[in-house]
């Protein structure tokens, strides 16, 4: 369970579905850079700056946090945080791959697809699934009980590009949206400000924007010898869950 921007909750259907497809390609690439000796960089500089085996580690946990609802709340850290928006940062990577393979081969939706009411990924070419799952998630976000939104009279609604939507621009938005439903801001963005800041006014600073004295200081967490195999054994089930 994670302590979201929309309550406390486990993630579920569609949106679940979504960030389980980002968790296991970010599985793959972090594994794959181990094996090249050539680190994986994302567009989230924190997470980037993780040893490989801390991205795996830190990667295992949130995502547990996320999916499995008998893991408790974890504490929001920086590195956490920056974890879960690498995350749905690695979506727009599938969806940017996905359009250009799309275009290679000139692949097009069935209209009957399009205006399906009932969501069946395996129907679904795999050059447009993710962009279908991101989809499926903000209308699931549409349809999300009352105690998820943010205590608002009115319901908000999200908007999504059409599966077949070649606007990388578009996708990137509305994936945005997706992890704004999770984080509650970007305050992991400011560790570099902050360690530039002198010690003594830190404090100050930290307690103006309500962050924790030790959201940047937690470590990440390791992965270590058998620890490792076990770990990314875990991930993969994980990540397989549902598939």
């Amino acid at each position: 369970m994670w302590g979201t921007s929309h309550g406390d909750r486990t993630l579920n259907g569609h949106e679940a579905a979504l960030v389980r497809k980002s968790v296991g390609y970010l599985r793959d690439m972090i594994t794959a850079s181990i094996d090249l000796d050539e680190p994986y960089q994302t567009d989230v500089s924190l997470f980037n700056q993780l040893q490989p085996t801390q991205q795996l580690a830190v990667l295992h946990e949130v995502a547990f946090a996320l999916l499995d609802s008998e893991v408790e709340i974890l504490e929001l850290t920086a590195v956490r945080e920056a974890t879960v928006y690498a995350i749905f940062k690695e979506l727009n990577s599938l969806i940017e791959m996905e359009i250009d393979f799309a275009k290679s081969i000139k692949a097009s939706l069935n209209p009957n697809l399009l205006s399906s009411t009932a969501f069946d990924l395996a129907s679904i070419p795999p050059e447009f699934q993710t962009r279908a799952l991101v989809e499926a998630a903000i209308h699931q976000a549409n349809d999300s009980p009352e105690e998820w939104e943010d205590g608002n009279s009115e319901r908000q609604e999200f908007d999504s590009p059409p599966i077949d939507s070649t606007s990388f621009e578009c996708w990137s938005a509305t994936i945005e949206t997706l992890a704004n439903r999770i984080l509650w801001d970007r305050d992991f963005e400011l560790e570099s400000v902050f360690a530039d800041h002198d010690p003594s006014q830190v404090s100050d600073i930290k307690a103006y924007l309500g962050i924790n004295d030790d959201y940047f200081s937690t470590a990440a967490p390791d992965a270590y010898s058998d620890e490792f195999q076990r770990i990314d054994r875990e991930l993969v089930e994980l990540t397989r869950l549902g598939s």
